[in-house]
């Protein structure tokens, strides 16, 4: 499976927690153990929301609007 422009990490169709996508970043990525798979998800979430697509939303989620899937 080969990565294409609309998905560079190379995730592919899954839906994550944000506990599975943090611990997918820090294997694809590199980080350190200082933080949580949930902070650095949530820092990577900021800065590149088109991401957020890939977290399973709970049913109180609030929609951004710069998200790009909602």
């Amino acid at each position: 499976m080969g990565k294409s422009d609309n998905d560079p990490l190379d995730l592919g169709q899954r839906l994550y927690t944000i506990e599975e996508f943090g611990s997918l970043l820090r294997n694809k990525l590199g980080g350190n153990n200082y933080i949580s798979n949930v902070m650095l998800a949530e820092i990577f979430l900021n800065k590149h929301p088109i991401y957020s697509c890939k977290i399973k939303k709970s049913k109180n989620h609030i929609y951004q609007k710069n998200c790009g899937c909602c």
